[in-house]
């Protein structure tokens, strides 16, 4: 089997558990991963050159404060703040 053809079905396996979340996503990215070191398409370096990408580690941290603002009810808070300085719907 071709590299292309071996990349499309990793890909389109990548979309369905993305789609559908049966696994964690984590553990579908280490999969898609993986199998394309495995299969020889890509070196381990190139496969997870990404996972230390500074602008992947920037939306991680994002999304851990994020998910801290909710589970700590902060959000809530900062929204009933914002929303006493709202005097009308359109303002």
């Amino acid at each position: 089997m071709s590299p292309a053809t071996i990349t499309l079905l990793f890909l389109a396996f990548a979309i369905v558990m993305f789609v559908t979340e049966k696994i964690p996503l984590g553990l579908t990215s280490m999969i898609v991963c993986v199998g394309l070191c495995v299969t020889g398409v890509l070196d381990i370096k190139t496969a997870f050159a990404g996972f230390i990408d500074s602008n992947v580690i920037l939306f991680v941290a994002m999304f851990i404060v994020g998910g801290a603002f909710f589970e700590t009810g902060m959000a809530n808070e900062i929204g009933g703040i914002v929303t006493k300085f709202a005097k009308t719907r359109s303002w």
